[in-house]
């Protein structure tokens, strides 16, 4: 009666380990206590929500522009997200990013802002394609 029991357990233990994995996310993105990880779609539905509060996204990067001029050096990018919405976004300096790479930013966000400046950039993180 009790390997039965312990079988069951086993297999219970089992079961929770494979549904958690294939929960998993391919890039997750770590929350940091205070700031808001959210959706670009979230935020482009209701950007009044997420006004002047810092938040964190994660997306692809397309459309990485590096501009050096006499002010300094800066990068523009939008990060996008499945469905294909974009929300723009500048870096102080030239960021080692490329179109494709999976990115964690972490920002002030403004509603009434053109681009978004980035307190922090998380990645690149790029897929391998094989």
């Amino acid at each position: 009666m009790r390997i039965k029991y312990k079988f069951f357990y086993i297999g219970c233990l089992l079961a929770i380990f494979i549904i958690q994995l294939s929960s998993c996310s391919k890039y997750a993105i770590p929350s940091e206590k205070g700031i808001q990880v959210t959706t670009i779609n979230d935020i482009l539905a209701n950007p009044g929500k997420y006004d002047g509060n810092i938040i964190q996204v994660g997306g692809l990067i397309s459309s990485p522009i590096f501009i050096n001029s006499r002010y300094g050096a800066y990068t523009y990018f939008q990060i996008g997200d499945q469905s294909g919405k974009t929300i723009s976004f500048v870096g102080l300096g030239i960021l080692s990013i490329k179109e494709g790479d999976f990115v964690s930013v972490t920002a002030r966000f403004k509603k009434s802002a053109d681009h978004i400046w980035i307190d922090s950039i998380e990645g690149p993180k790029t897929e391998s394609k094989e």
